[in-house]
């Protein structure tokens, strides 16, 4: 199972580092930088060494981002909500707005974070697994679905559009 974390960890660590990257060409990309990269630089550090994973700042590091991003997440989500769009027989599409892909962004920091926070803690494989290997494949299955469906890119932000 530590193998199966190890490459679950790696991919995670190149899918938070090309989150990043795309965000040169968004107006607040400095912001999703940070938000993105930290939790590569921190599955970096808790893949790396033994003595990174236990440090007390890393876990408080990793505990205070998953609190913002999961505060981030709710306040996204609720202005959503509030301002849905319901041209299609009352379906919200949250996914053809901005804010709603940037919600889903934070809710795959948090739990990714969540994941790592909990690893170290007597958890059983198979409980690993069933979580982990969704959590990995799905950002990677979604930003393929953006890449390849046309119909789809033709509806985002310019900036996106030019990002990979």
């Amino acid at each position: 199972m530590k193998m199966l974390w190890t490459i679950c960890c790696v991919c995670m660590i190149c899918f938070f580092s090309l989150a990043a990257y795309v965000q040169i060409n968004d107006p607040d990309g400095p912001l999703w930088m940070a938000i993105y990269g930290l939790p590569a630089v921190l599955t970096l550090l808790q893949v790396s060494s033994f003595k990174f994973k236990s440090h007390w700042m890393i876990s408080r590091l990793m505990w205070l981002h998953t609190a913002v991003c999961f505060l981030g997440a709710l306040y996204i989500s609720y202005g959503l909500l509030i301002t849905k769009d319901t041209s299609n027989y009352g379906n919200l599409r949250w996914y053809e707005k901005e804010e709603g892909r940037e919600m889903g962004g934070l809710v795959f920091v948090v739990l990714w974070l969540m994941l790592c926070q909990f690893h170290d803690r007597s958890v059983s494989g198979a409980w690993l697994s069933a979580f982990c290997i969704p959590v990995v494949v799905s950002p990677v299955c979604l930003w393929l679905y953006t890449y390849y469906d046309e119909a789809y890119r033709e509806k985002l932000p310019d900036h996106c559009k030019q990002a990979l």
